[in-house]
């Protein structure tokens, strides 16, 4: 092999480039031709080409990153690594399957040919940088993973690992899968809705837990409440209705908790027509079990101690 360069180190090139992955271009660069491109990665030639114009400098079986990095280079400098991929890469242990996905603007490079997805979108998101490649958030890698997986017990799977593992809030992936196209969500969708009811039946468990230790009566769950000219005033999750005591618990709905606003108009609505409110997180639920017990106990013991308010249960 000649080139019109100096000879290089072959042995010493591979350290040059991330994960040893290299353009054509890059070499070209450094001196080899394309001819010589194309002896070392011939049958016999100690590299091996991984996409068109994209080599692996050593013949050892490509590992997941260099797969990764081969694929890349073919999306251009603005590409982000999405899906299974980039599940992996936000250290979930989501296997490999089928086409690498990569999502570029939406006048980028589109390409599907079964190893490599590249996906133009008006949405690009905004990469994070884990292990040297740009990767998509999580919830947003989650959602492109599922739409491209067609088992409703993989799309579970990944979905569970996603909120439990990666820590992604149930509300991230709802919001992601509103704001994206609509084809291929049907399985995630179905997934959500089943783990919106084990939130549910969970938080109904402890919730039921917690007015057992406090020592109070059974309240009535799920009630509406409004005032006699039907004013409505909320739905609250527990009501005591003979002391006029409601609670609202957020343990069952992490996907949705109010906010600190939203939680301050809903009590001043309440406390204005004469309701005893209590508030309840799913953080505090976890961590200070006992201070809500005091805080349901204190409430009732408050309620019990003025007439009963002027308001309509249904």
């Amino acid at each position: 092999m000649e080139t019109n360069q100096a000879v290089l180190d072959l042995e010493s090139l591979p350290s040059v480039f991330p994960h040893g992955v290299a353009r054509a271009a890059q070499l070209n660069a450094l001196g080899l031709t394309r001819g010589d491109i194309r002896e070392l990665c011939g049958e016999n030639g100690p590299w091996q080409q991984l996409q068109p114009d994209v080599a692996l400098l050593s013949d050892s079986p490509p590992t997941r990153a260099q797969r990764l990095q081969a694929a890349l280079h073919l999306a251009g400098a603005n590409g982000v690594v999405t899906g299974r991929e980039a599940m992996w890469l936000h250290d979930l242990s989501t296997p490999s399957q089928g086409a690498i996905h990569l999502l570029v603007s939406s006048h980028g490079p589109r390409r599907s040919d079964g190893s490599v997805r590249i996906e133009p979108t008006i949405r690009p998101p905004n990469p994070l940088w884990r292990n040297g490649f740009p990767v998509a958030p999580l919830a947003r890698a989650t959602v492109d993973a599922c739409r491209a997986t067609a088992s409703h017990t993989e799309v579970r799977v990944l979905v569970l690992d996603a909120i439990h593992v990666g820590a992604v809030p149930v509300e991230s992936l709802r919001h992601e899968l509103d704001r994206g196209r609509k084809q291929g969500t049907t399985l995630l969708r179905q997934v959500l809705a089943d783990v919106d009811r084990g939130f549910r039946l969970a938080g109904g468990h402890i919730a039921r837990e917690l007015v057992a230790r406090a020592g109070l009566p059974p309240p009535e769950w799920g009630i509406r409440l409004s005032t006699p000219d039907k004013v409505h005033l909320g739905i609250v999750d527990a009501w005591w209705d003979d002391v006029g005591m409601a609670w609202d618990f957020d343990a069952h709905r992490p996907w949705a908790a109010r906010t600190a606003q939203s939680v301050s108009d809903r009590a001043d609505r309440m406390t204005a027509h004469g309701v005893v409110a209590v508030h309840t997180t799913a953080q505090r639920a976890q961590k200070d079990a006992a201070a809500v017990v005091e805080d349901l106990r204190n409430a009732y013991r408050s309620a019990s101690a003025r007439p009963r308010p002027e308001v309509v249960a249904s």
